[in-house]
């Protein structure tokens, strides 16, 4: 079997790449591994305009997000789904100086920022417990990424472009013009795999390491699930009515094993946050690839012509994903 581009995993970044490269034409095969637990799947999978605690309005915004919903509603029509559904952010500042950097970006003209009406905020204290200003954030957007992934992997299977088992680099052979993997030959490979990227042997030099976060899911009847909450930690609501509550970032660790002392310590911080009664679905761990300054890696082999690496999109890969997936299809085509 031949195909234009062979894909090494399945996650936000091979999902998006394969995307661009069929709308222009070519033929892909994807090969991933059965891993519910891949960071892409245990991600908030949140769109937001802003970065960092001072609320300040992200490096090319203006660009990227209008790139990325366009690209997610163009795949939630084939699917005639909605993966990418806008909410409000409600911010519940921890103390009068995150409140009034809040306040100073909205006189500074950020128009992502509001300042919240009292029967919004009247209505938030029924359910949460706020000794200071709450601010809004408007709009975010979130991506039904398991969804998205899963309905994806299900077309590709249907066109038979997609392998199910773990990628084995041994039984990769490289020539001149082309690859060949297995049964599967193939004029370029294009390695999407997450953290393991860093162990890659054709991209030796790349400075790639990965750390790991816990995630809660959470039962809360009676909190709705229109909007985000953030204190510190967020709650994002899920398509199943669980709201995901994380996350944290280690980078020593030993194993993938839920981290019971951080879980004691958000289940606190959400206690003296509801007011509503919560239980605990399933605690998460997934690694994550990272690069420093989370800055996006889109590789060509020096060695070999034919072989590149699409990797690191970090904590915005579903806010930059489709348009770093359009420049590396770009990459690879011409």
């Amino acid at each position: 079997m031949h195909k234009d581009i062979l894909i090494i995993g399945q996650g936000i970044a091979g999902t998006l790449l394969s995307y661009e490269l069929m709308r222009e034409g070519k033929s892909v095969m994807l090969i991933d591994s059965t891993d519910k637990y891949k960071a892409s799947l245990v991600a908030a999978a949140v769109i937001n305009p802003l970065i960092g605690k001072n609320w300040t309005i992200a490096k090319d915004a203006a660009m990227l997000i209008p790139f990325s919903v366009k690209t997610y509603k163009s795949l939630g029509e084939k699917f005639d789904q909605n993966f990418l559904i806008e909410k409000d952010l409600f911010v519940f500042h921890q103390n009068a100086k995150q409140g009034q950097t809040f306040a100073d970006q909205i006189s500074d003209g950020n128009t992502y920022l509001q300042d919240l009406s009292m029967p919004e905020t009247d209505n938030l204290k029924q359910v949460f417990f706020a000794d200071n200003k709450i601010g809004k954030v408007k709009p975010v957007y979130t991506v039904e990424a398991a969804s998205l992934l899963s309905q994806w992997t299900s077309s590709l299977q249907a066109e038979n472009s997609f392998e199910t088992e773990q990628f084995e680099m041994a039984d990769l052979k490289i020539y001149t013009d082309s690859i060949a993997y297995k049964g599967i030959s193939a004029d370029k490979i294009v390695f999407c795999e997450g953290a393991a990227g860093r162990n890659n042997p054709f991209f030796p030099d790349v400075n790639f390491t990965a750390n790991r976060g816990d995630v809660l899911l959470l039962s809360i009847p009676g909190l709705s699930t229109e909007c985000l909450y953030q204190k510190g930690i967020r709650l994002v609501p899920r398509s199943d009515g669980l709201f995901w509550c994380g996350s944290n970032y280690t980078w020593k660790y030993d194993s993938l094993l839920p981290d019971k002392n951080w879980r004691s310590e958000t289940e606190a911080q959400l206690k003296s946050w509801l007011k509503l009664p919560f239980e605990i679905a399933d605690h998460l761990v997934a690694e994550r690839p990272t690069t420093p300054g989370q800055q996006t890696l889109l590789l060509q082999s020096e060695l070999h012509k034919n072989l590149y690496f699409f990797n690191g999109l970090g904590t915005r890969g579903f806010s930059a994903g489709p348009f770093l997936a359009n420049k590396m299809a770009q990459l690879l085509n011409h």
